[in-house]
Parts: C-alpha cells; sequence; structure tokens
C-alpha cells in the first residue's frame, strides 16, 4: 500500500499536516508515503519525515492549467501510491487525486468537490486544523480496515501535533546571526500576507526597544517579501537583526528551535514555531484562533481584543471593513510584552 497527501495550500497550511504525517509513520512505518506541495513549501515537508517522498506541485507556473495536472496525475498514478488524503479544500486538489485514479480518496465534505472524493469526511468547526486533518486518517484506517483481513485488530490512528527535524544545513544558514555569548532570544515576525493581519509597525518598534532593554537579544523573521519592513524596523528600533529574506524556510526553522519565544502574527512562522518546540505569542485580528489555526507550541498564547466585528475575515484581507482598525490598534505593546514575559517564565527558558 502507499498514501499520498495532497496539499498545496500556503505554508501554514503545510507545517500543520505535519501532525497527519506523524500520525501516518506511527502505524504504517513501512507504508510508501508522499507529499504534493508547491515549490516553496517542499523544505517544509521534507523535515517532516527522512522518508517521506515530496511531490512539487507548481500550479500557478511550471504545471499551471490542465496539462500540469495532466502531468502531475501521470506521475502519481505511476507511483507507489494507491490511496490520497487531502486535507486541502480544493477542487484542483481533489481532481489532482481523481485523475491519478487514488483508492480511497478522502476529503472533507466542503464543496461540488467532495463528489470526486471515495470518502467525504464532516469538516468539524470550533477545532484546531491538526484534529480536522486527523479527522482523514481515522476515515481513512476504517477504510482499509473494511478491505483487509477482518480477523486482524484495526489500526487505530493516534492524534500527533507537527515536529520537524532540522538538518544541519539549516544550522549553518544561521549560525552568523549570533554572539557565541548570545543570551535569551525573542524572534519577531511582523509581515502577513494580509494586511489586516499586521500588528501596527510602530508598535513592533516599541516592543523590540523594551525586548533590547531587558537584556533579550531579538532576530527580525519573515520572507523575501518582508525584508523591507523588517529593515525598517530594525533600523527604527534600534534593536536587532535582519534575517527576513536571508534564510530559508530550514534556517528560519533553527532560528525558532533556538528562541526562547517567537512574538507574530497569525501566519506560518507561528506554526513553524509550534513544530519545533518554540513557545508563541501569536497576535490576532481579524481572525480568531477558534477558526483552527492558533499556536501549538509549549506555552503558547494567542492574543486579540473583544470586539464586535471580530472575526471579519477568515483569511485577513487588504483594509479594515470597518475602517477603524481597532483589532490590531487596541492591542497594546503593553500587553504583548507581558505575554511575552509571562511565556518565557513558564517555559523556565531564562
Amino acid at each position: 500500500m502507499g498514501l499520498a497527501i495532497i496539499q498545496t495550500a500556503f505554508p501554514g497550511d503545510v507545517i500543520l499536516t505535519g501532525g497527519l504525517v506523524r500520525s501516518v509513520r506511527e502505524i504504517w512505518p513501512d507504508l510508501a508515503l508522499a507529499m504534493v506541495v508547491r515549490p516553496d513549501c517542499e523544505q517544509l515537508a521534507r523535515m517532516m519525515d527522512p522518508g517521506l517522498t515530496v511531490i512539487t506541485y507548481d500550479k500557478r507556473d511550471a504545471d499551471r492549467g490542465s496539462a500540469g495536472l495532466r502531468r502531475l496525475a501521470g506521475q502519481l498514478a505511476d507511483g507507489s501510491w494507491e490511496a490520497a488524503l487531502v486535507p486541502h479544500r480544493s477542487l484542483r486538489s481533489a481532481v489532482l487525486a481523481s485523475s491519478a485514479r487514488l483508492n480511497p480518496r478522502v476529503g472533507f465534505d466542503i464543496g461540488v468537490h467532495q463528489l470526486l472524493y471515495t470518502k467525504a469526511v464532516p469538516y468539524r468547526r470550533g477545532i484546531h486544523e491538526v484534529e480536522r486533518n486527523f479527522d482523514l486518517l481515522t476515515a481513512l484506517a476504517g477504510v482499509w480496515a473494511a478491505v483487509t483481513d477482518t480477523e486482524k485488530s484495526p489500526v487505530t490512528p493516534v492524534l500527533r501535533k507537527p515536529e520537524f527535524l532540522v538538518p544541519e544545513d539549516g544550522y549553518r544558514e544561521a549560525e552568523n546571526l549570533f554572539a557565541d555569548d548570545a543570551g535569551a532570544l525573542a524572534a519577531l515576525a511582523p509581515g502577513s500576507v494580509w494586511a489586516t493581519k499586521r500588528w501596527p509597525s510602530v508598535y513592533w518598534v516599541i516592543l523590540a526597544q523594551w525586548l533590547e532593554q531587558a537584556g533579550m537579544d531579538l532576530v527580525w523573521l519573515g520572507g523575501e517579501e518582508d525584508r523591507g519592513l523588517c529593515e525598517g524596523l530594525a533600523e527604527t528600533s534600534g534593536a536587532g537583526r535582519v534575517a527576513a529574506g536571508k534564510l530559508s524556510w530550514q534556517g528560519t526553522a533553527s532560528v525558532l528551535k533556538r528562541a526562547n519565544v517567537l512574538v507574530a502574527n497569525d501566519s506560518a512562522p507561528v506554526h513553524l514555531a509550534g513544530a519545533v518546540g518554540c513557545p508563541a505569542v501569536t497576535l490576532f485580528g481579524p481572525t480568531v484562533p477558534a477558526f483552527g489555526f492558533g499556536p501549538l507550541g509549549r506555552g503558547s498564547r494567542s492574543l486579540g481584543v473583544g470586539l464586535g466585528c471580530r472575526p471579519c475575515r477568515l483569511h485577513g484581507s487588504g483594509k479594515c471593513p470597518e475602517g477603524h482598525f481597532k483589532c490590531m490598534k487596541d492591542l497594546k505593546p503593553a500587553s504583548v510584552l507581558r505575554a511575552v514575559v509571562d511565556t518565557i517564565q513558564d517555559t523556565s527558558a531564562i
């Protein structure tokens, strides 16, 4: 038997699928296991499991359109994988699994594409994404049990959180960021794809200055798209080193594994921190943890202010629908600093 997990959504979604990979490997250690991801998420998938086959689907460029989908479907059909788990709630992902003739195909019962699955699983709201993904595996285990030797005890999956292995290359990328006598380290990730998810820049400056005055070392994290923002914040605050746009996902993971705390908006670094054991203080504005994407790291905290207009979007947006942006403006630096201090103390980091 073989299994392909198809998750070609954002990096944060891919990271959270790491729990599914751990659970699969635990119950079927010799199973041929593959994961289909976007090219920019390949390194994330490789940190999940050394035996995982990672297949990239460049759906917006080289594999764009029906021809690219057919090529990838053929690759999956010719491989060692007979079944598919599809945590990505996407018609294209469902079509890919169906076109590859993978069977069983297990996905969520959302949208018309659920008709392409051999088993559609209820999408439970109000629980964490890791738990929702686990529902797919539970369903698959039931399907496989029904078609194999019924005299054997059925396999019962165990829910696991993502837990990444950082390769040596990742540590080497980041080794020049820190002095030999570096003290407690705070990682700051101020970026987000969505403007309304970004905590105001002036607040980041204040927080960085306070943390540095408290004797902490700081590093600004993010992708290439966040480099300008981080450089501006570092220059204005006079605090911290900028690693945004300079590290791969593996290098970023190595920084987070070393850090005592991460402060970030609701974004992918929060989930990567959880996968390497770094406590996170997550700042929620238009979104809420109840959507299922809260931090999972030990001692982590989620911060947000109570407003009648929250939540306003599943993913955030380009501008505040109400025009006041109170969900972030009313989340003051003093509250975030208190959460950082409490998180570090509770996790015995310093």
